[in-house]
């Protein structure tokens, strides 16, 4: 797990700013993130308290937050730390994995993946910023 806040010497010797660097991992993920979680947790609470697992309803919204959220909001934690990883900003570790294998069944951990990220943060804010 480390912080690196400084930038290579090969992008600040170039001075060719036009073309952007090849990265794999930029996307909005913390926007993907919380509206994966947000709409999981709805689902959830809706499934729980007024649903049953033997209606069409009931079987849908627990098909939706179980199998397609939940692993959705385990990839966008993925990406999101693999993002950070390629910048050079923060190298989470193996924490990625562990909050991504326990966002599987519960989601909202994700919140906790965040302040990690914060509390990660280095002196410069501008570069957790986006992509």
């Amino acid at each position: 797990m480390n912080t690196r806040a400084e930038s290579t010497a090969s992008d600040e010797g170039s001075g060719d700013r036009s073309a952007p660097p090849d990265r794999r991992f930029d996307g909005p993920w913390l926007a993907a993130l919380a509206a994966t979680v947000g709409a999981w947790t709805l689902l959830y609470a809706l499934d729980w308290a007024f649903l049953t697992p033997e209606t069409p309803l009931g079987a849908t919204v627990g098909f939706a937050h179980g199998y397609l959220l939940a692993p959705l909001a385990t990839a966008t934690i993925l990406l999101d730390a693999l993002s950070l990883a390629e910048r050079n900003v923060v190298d989470l570790g193996v924490f990625k994995w562990i909050y991504a294998l326990v966002a599987l069944p519960a989601p909202p951990v994700a919140a906790v993946y965040y302040a990690h990220r914060e509390w990660l943060r280095p002196g410069d804010a501008n570069l957790l910023g986006g992509p």
